[in-house]
């Protein structure tokens, strides 16, 4: 069932100026998503403090964004073909730009939570319909850069919020946080009011639309999504929650691939996910994600906990990721128009993987001009990678699989940046511990070299510091600081590595990669429909 067909043939031209005005759409939009979810991470402990929640309960005010994103998303697929992308976007903005703007005004957490929710339903349209938008109004020629605008600003998005964050901090107030999304929402919405086609709505698939199914596969994938972002906070299957929340999610999915199976024309084309490539294109996608998301928290995490930084301190490193996108993302989608997109997704995950192999040489008096050329590698790599590999993707859908292959998109996003952060969290929380442990079998009371350090320690601070203890317990406690340090910073090494070899995968994908098959519904983009104005003289405007 092609239910965007028909109302496409009724539709009048767009103006001549959409390719471009849905190309910035794409930018804004992404770079809205990502900061939101960014910057309320890094200022988490401010936003808790002001609605006076404690560690564990401020631990889903992310986490209510990011899922409400998630449960979107397979929703967008049933809205935007029922009621056409351009009014949900619409709408989406206005919930966006409305719950950003209200949420400094919460009074207590449960209220917070819930426009969190309302901002994340909103958000969460974004990416998925544009995304097919890229692929269903926009020439191929325009595809390299719809798509580097949209990776360009995932990258960007997430390296700029430190630096975002210290700004509103220093010179205004970190209300700004969410304030900047509804200053953001105000272009988006008229960018989707000139940019977007006007279709009717469709009423019959409406009427016979797979609602049902949409809503389980959303719950299916919203219930895993939770549970993997909680899941190291509450010990993972210690803990009843997080049982109950895979268990829940299992069981959805199961449903939902049942109830899809029994339609005669299923809202998700199972079948895509059968044509050659694509399989291997959603693991790419998800290997990307992680990498981005490796090369934000890594350097963030060893900065604040080995040098001390604030997290609003940490941007000027983020800001080798954040700045180069701006020629990185233009260069990438001229390439793609004279290049295999498949040698240009592997150089990519090689420059990447260069990068992050290059960062092994950490040690803890490394600042954050060390990780300069590193997070250079890793920002060109990136961004070559995932416009590429979205690119490649969409050569294996037609028109009629946009919205589908924008939902895929979103999902394989969000799913690959939280499986990024829970194993990076978990595994240099577990790198550490080991490190600390063979560390500390060098360190043995009595020691002569043990006795010798806490010598030199406490003739250092013995007659320069104050505090609790003599001078020779602080000098042991300065020890077991250095320890920690040491450990600390061999797990991020660790954490490098871990990247290095996805990165290494991720090449090994793409020589597996084969050329895209040829589809009944080709992937160029229809004619656009004639418009009786076209017959008409035009009249003459005036510019400035």
């Amino acid at each position: 069932m092609n239910a965007t067909a028909p109302a496409a043939s009724a539709a009048p031209a767009p103006p001549t100026n959409l390719p471009w005005l849905g190309i910035v759409a794409v930018l804004i939009g992404a770079l809205a998503t990502t900061l939101t979810s960014r910057l309320t991470s890094i200022g988490l402990a401010d936003v808790r403090g002001a609605v006076g929640a404690g560690f564990d309960e401020g631990a889903w005010i992310p986490t209510a964004f990011s899922a409400s994103q998630m449960m979107i998303g397979p929703l967008s697929v049933f809205l935007g073909r029922a009621f056409t992308p351009r009014r949900v976007l619409l709408v989406g903005c206005v919930v966006y730009g409305l719950a950003e703007f209200l949420i400094p005004f919460s009074p207590d957490l449960r209220i917070l939570l819930m426009l969190q929710c309302l901002a994340g339903l909103g958000s969460g349209t974004f990416i998925p319909l544009t995304a097919a938008f890229i692929l269903t109004a926009l020439p191929k020629s325009l595809w390299p850069w719809g798509l580097a605008a949209y990776a360009m600003n995932i990258v960007l998005g997430l390296n700029i919020a430190s630096t975002l964050e210290g700004w509103y901090a220093n010179h205004v107030n970190l209300d700004w946080i969410f304030w900047q999304n509804t200053v953001v929402a105000v272009p988006l919405f008229v960018l989707y009011w000139f940019g977007l086609r006007r279709l009717p709505i469709d009423r019959d698939y409406l009427r016979n639309g797979d609602f049902r199914g949409m809503f389980t596969g959303g719950a299916a994938f919203t219930f895993i999504f939770i549970a993997l972002d909680q899941g190291d906070r509450l010990d993972w299957f210690s803990s009843t929650l997080i049982v109950t929340l895979f268990a829940l999610g299992v069981i959805c999915l199961g449903l939902f691939l049942l109830h899809e199976s029994t339609l005669d024309a299923p809202s998700v084309d199972f079948t895509l996910l059968l044509r050659r490539n694509v399989f291997l294109l959603i693991l790419l996608v998800t290997a990307t994600r992680f990498l981005v998301t490796a090369s934000n928290t890594l350097v963030a995490n060893y900065l604040i906990q080995v040098r001390g930084l604030r997290p609003e301190e940490v941007g000027n490193a983020a800001l080798w990721v954040a700045l180069p996108q701006l020629v990185i993302a233009p260069i990438v989608a001229w390439l793609l128009n004279r290049a295999d997109a498949r040698f240009a997704i592997g150089t990519g995950f090689a420059i990447a993987t260069a990068g992050f192999l290059l960062a092994t040489g950490i040690t803890s008096e490394w600042a954050e001009p060390n990780f300069s050329l590193a997070l250079l590698l890793q920002a060109v790599g990136e961004t070559l990678e995932l416009t590429a590999v979205i690119y490649f993707f969409g050569h294996h859908v037609g028109p009629a699989d946009g919205i589908t292959f924008g939902a895929i998109i979103q999902t394989a996003r969000l799913f690959g940046g939280e499986l990024g952060t829970s194993v990076l969290v978990m595994f240099t929380r577990k790198a550490e511990q080991v490190h600390s442990y063979w560390i500390g079998q060098h360190i043995v009371a009595g020691d002569p070299m043990t006795d010798e350090r806490i010598l030199a320690y406490t003739q250092l601070i013995g007659a320069s510091t104050q505090g609790a203890g003599g001078p020779a317990a602080r000098g042991t406690g300065l020890l077991s600081a250095a320890v920690r340090e040491q450990a600390y910073t061999l797990s991020i090494l660790d954490g490098f590595l871990l990247a290095a070899v996805v990165g290494t995968l991720a090449v090994a994908l793409v020589l597996c990669l084969r050329e895209p098959p040829v589809l009944v519904n080709p992937p160029a983009v229809p004619a656009l429909p004639p418009d009786d104005r076209d017959t008409a003289p035009h009249p003459v405007h005036s510019t400035s």
